[in-house]
């Protein structure tokens, strides 16, 4: 049995500003765009062998050296961003075998650099997971004996100037931490605590919020200067923008569409509904395997002559408010990239070891890929408590085969015949409610339809809540032949 869903728009939404309902448009946000600032947070630690860490340091150098070298290169006359950080990039990308070489150089010295050696011998003995602000952390610690390193090569090639050479304390803080067994006391401490709501989780954060306040203060001060972004970037803030960009290997970007299984709750009107003045559109789910989908048009794939286009059966799935976020291990879970380069880059060594986290894809590779679309789906259907007022369902479109990054591409259109009604808002203007008229009529008209009903909102003082009225002397009988 079919299900009805409400989706909540404004006017300007509706009809002059994008006109929706003209063209029967959904549009599919990113989670930026979305009120929650939690949307599309993920619980990611990292528990690796040696091999899974190794490649890790290998990737961040790899990415560094790319925007280093872009920056040597043009300045500040094309300002970088995070998304210039080659995170799906591998060696076998780079352009020409004497830049594979430089690399190859870079990469070598670093991982057998002594500190970063000990550095490594600390985080292997670990056993329990490494979570992201203590990542971040890690990765502050080796990220100036990185570039270090890579200015040191640079200049030798003759590809910088000597000016440019970072100093030999940049490797004082990866020193500090081995000889004080940082990590070993880290793991102590979680151990004895056996919580993530422990002492442990408070100093990662206090850090962060340290070195995020220390940024903003010497940028005031003209310390940092703003005219240099991409230094800046490179510098002071890359090992935050990596950390944040390696999540898309793992899984791909995602937009969604968001409705609901009721539309009673005033605070919701207030903030979907614009401030009551909006409408609320009712739309009817078919129901496939006794799951209720929705039937979109938009992109289907890709041939010879570009990208294809038809209807794709989309589930409307209920958010959870009540788990709580997912565990995402990172290393085996890196799903966005061909597998062969997965293999190559994140689960193989230089002498063709195969680490053990390739272990689960390798034994069955489709129940591998089963789970992982399934942890996508978890974490994006899940919100905290406080969001429950909402009773939110979501359609949910992902990246892949094509860019969805224009706006075009994702905003997916819907046949009339799922549209079965629309509510106006207590303070919906009249003129607004006019326009919505005449361009049902129409589809009504062209369509062959005399089911389409209207409602008024209106607040039940009985009830407590947002209730609908039936305006049932609004009629659009098919025009008879």
């Amino acid at each position: 049995m079919s299900k009805m869903f409400y989706r909540l728009r404004s006017a300007t939404n509706l009809l002059d500003g994008f006109n929706e309902l003209e063209k029967q448009t959904i549009y599919f946000a990113p989670p930026e765009q979305l009120n929650d600032p939690m949307e599309g947070y993920r619980n990611v630690f990292w528990s690796g062998d040696i091999i899974a860490w190794n490649n890790l340091f290998s990737h961040y150098i790899f990415c560094l050296q790319r925007l280093t070298l872009e920056l040597l290169i043009s300045g500040e006359e094309f300002q970088l961003t995070a998304n210039d950080i080659p995170v799906f990039d591998s060696t076998e990308d780079l352009p020409t075998d004497k830049y594979k070489n430089l690399f190859s150089k870079i990469k070598e010295r670093f991982l057998n650099h002594s500190d970063i050696v000990a550095f490594m011998a600390s985080i292997l003995k670990r056993s329990t997971p490494i979570r992201k602000k203590e990542l971040h952390y890690y990765l502050d610690c080796i990220h100036l004996p990185a570039l270090k390193i890579i200015y040191d090569i640079y200049i030798e090639e003759k590809c910088s100037e000597e000016g440019n050479r970072v100093s030999d304390s940049s490797f004082d803080l990866v020193r500090e931490v081995v000889n004080s067994d940082f990590i070993g006391k880290v793991e102590e401490s979680l151990v004895t605590s056996g919580s993530e709501q422990s002492v442990v989780a408070k100093i990662f954060l206090a850090q962060k919020l340290y070195k995020e306040q220390m940024y903003l203060l010497d940028k005031y001060n003209g310390i940092i200067s703003k005219s240099k972004p991409n230094r800046n970037l490179i510098v002071n803030e890359f090992s935050s923008r990596y950390l944040d960009r390696l999540e898309e290997i793992a899984f791909p970007k995602w937009y969604t569409s968001c409705f609901m299984s009721e539309c009673e709750n005033s605070s919701v009107w207030g903030h979907y509904g614009d401030n009551h003045r909006g409408m609320c559109l009712i739309f009817e789910s078919e129901i496939m395997d006794n799951r209720p989908y929705i039937k979109l048009n938009g992109i289907t794939g890709l041939n010879n002559s570009g990208l294809t286009y038809g209807k794709i059966p989309m589930e409307f799935h209920s958010i959870n408010y009540k788990d709580g976020f997912g565990e995402i291990d990172f290393f085996s879970s890196i799903g966005v990239l061909p597998i062969n380069v997965v293999s190559k880059m994140w689960h193989t060594d230089d002498d063709k070891n195969v680490s053990k986290i390739a272990n689960d894809m390798r034994a069955d590779i489709d129940l591998w890929r089963n789970n992982h679309w399934r942890d996508f789906i978890r974490d994006i259907k899940t919100k905290s408590k406080d969001w429950e007022y909402e009773n939110e369902l979501r359609l949910i479109l992902r990246g892949g085969f094509t860019d969805l990054s224009k706006e075009t591409e994702r905003t997916l259109t819907y046949e009339f015949s799922s549209l079965k009604g629309i509510i106006f808002g207590i303070n919906t203007k009249e003129e607004d409610k006019l326009k919505a008229l005449e361009i049902i009529e129409k589809k009504c008209l062209e369509n062959e339809r005399d089911d389409f009903k209207f409602y008024q909102a209106y607040y039940s003082t009985i009830d407590n809540c947002i209730k609908k009225a039936e305006m049932r002397l609004i009629q659009f009988p098919i025009a008879t032949k």
